[in-house]
């Protein structure tokens, strides 16, 4: 499909157009890839092989800052879909209103939920969070991608008193170790390549924040800590009595995060990444149990 258009949340953007002209590719085909929640994402076949371009809202701050991230992990050593530089020399163009970037196409086998995905999922998050390490920030500021849902979080009579419980668990532990983090590390997000080797990709919730939050969302997508904890530890054994003090209370963000999220979704019908509306609705009734509601 040339010149194919994102027709997504009100506007379009010519992929194909775009490719050529801020990357300076030539363009023979474009095919949509589905499941992102807040962007959309296509793969482009060019002259020089497959890349992926992605397209996000012109106010998604953490898109350009997950690029960047991939692209210094890529440096280190780890497969994570960097991104490709533009003719301008940027990670991220803006056109249409909207942020474009180009990544390389990173080809593999989704992991699932056996244990041996989730030791490899355990690794691949220490190894990630050995090489992003910094020093902690100020958490207050952090817990905003929580806060910044009040407005939507009386949807529900449960959703306000539970994301007010869990903000109040993690507020009372001390000393957090800090690195730049995936942000949504999903089973499927780490993709098993043919000689093995483990990529991580989709970087668009990437933060800089307590490594505890990466480890708990590991541990809801798992459904146990048992394979993730162990692998994680041994790549970070320095972080052993964090993960013991704290899992449970980030577990409990964790799932805040979720609560508010789908409450904003549903509140305002967001629909992106979705096939039916109702899936927002789904989303929100699974972070419940959570909570004992």
């Amino acid at each position: 499909m040339l010149g194919a258009t994102v027709r997504w949340q009100g506007g379009g953007v010519d992929v194909a157009a775009v490719v050529e002209e801020k990357w300076g590719l030539g363009v023979q085909g474009v095919e949509e890839l589905t499941g992102g929640m807040n962007s959309a994402a296509w793969l482009v076949v060019g002259d020089g092989g497959p890349v992926v371009a992605k397209v996000v809202e012109a106010g998604d701050l953490a898109f350009g800052a997950g690029l960047e991230l991939a692209g210094r992990l890529g440096d280190a050593g780890l497969v994570t879909g960097r991104p490709v530089l533009s003719r301008a020399g940027r990670v991220v163009e803006r056109v249409g209103g909207r942020q474009v970037g180009v990544l390389e196409f990173v080809e593999g086998v989704p992991l699932e939920g056996a244990a041996a995905d989730q030791v490899a999922i355990g690794t691949t998050l220490g190894r990630v969070h050995e090489v992003s390490s910094t020093a902690p920030g100020g958490l207050e500021d952090w817990l905003q991608l929580v806060t910044q849902f009040d407005e939507w979080l009386d949807l529900e009579e449960w959703i306000r008193p539970a994301v007010a419980t869990a903000l109040d668990g993690v507020r009372e532990l001390n000393g957090l170790s800090w690195a730049w983090l995936h942000g949504d590390p999903a089973a499927e997000a780490f993709l098993r390549q043919r000689d093995g080797t483990i990529a991580l990709i989709d970087w668009g919730s990437a933060m800089r924040g307590p490594i505890l939050y990466d480890v708990a969302s590991a541990v809801m997508y798992a459904g146990t800590a048992e394979h993730v904890v162990r692998a994680y530890v041994e790549k970070q054994q320095q972080a052993a009595d964090e993960i013991e003090s704290g899992l449970e209370a980030f577990l409990n963000l964790r799932y805040a995060v979720q609560a508010g999220y789908f409450a904003w979704r549903c509140s305002t019908d967001v629909r992106t990444g979705l096939t039916d509306p109702a899936e927002n609705r789904k989303g929100l009734a699974d972070a419940r149990p959570a909570f004992g509601f």
